[in-house]
């Protein structure tokens, strides 16, 4: 929660999937205390109604554990067609990427939103 770390990362990764024609919720859902499969879990409530061959991705953000001396997070990228979000506990590490090192310090917010942004369009490429 570092001041030049978390908001800048969401503020770029934000404009630069909109400005590459992503749809992007203005809205961010918090959870403390959450690890990364609550992230999945938060997919599968938003995406598991649909139950089509389209596919829906999440990008979650878990800080790291103390000790690095860079008080950095990670972002969880993970696609899916939204028949994968319909069974609960499918959606899973395997499918899920991460950059992770994020801080001000090591991999800067506005690098990191675009290598984001990159392996985004791996995922849904592949899918």
């Amino acid at each position: 929660m570092d001041d030049g770390h978390l908001i800048p990362y969401i503020d770029s990764l934000k404009s630069t999937l909109k400005n590459s024609g992503y749809s992007v919720s203005s809205k961010n859902i918090v959870i403390k205390h959450g690890r990364v499969r609550a992230g999945y879990a938060c997919g599968e409530i938003l995406f598991g109604k649909r139950n089509t061959s389209e596919s829906k991705g999440i990008v979650h953000i878990i800080g790291e554990r103390p000790g690095s001396g860079h008080h950095n997070f990670s972002a969880y990228l993970t696609t899916a067609p939204t028949s994968t979000w319909t069974n609960s506990g499918t959606v899973d590490h395997n499918i899920s990427k991460v950059v992770s090192g994020i801080s001000d310090t090591s991999l800067t917010p506005k690098i990191a939103a675009k290598q984001t942004k990159t392996i985004l369009d791996r995922m849904f490429t592949v899918i």
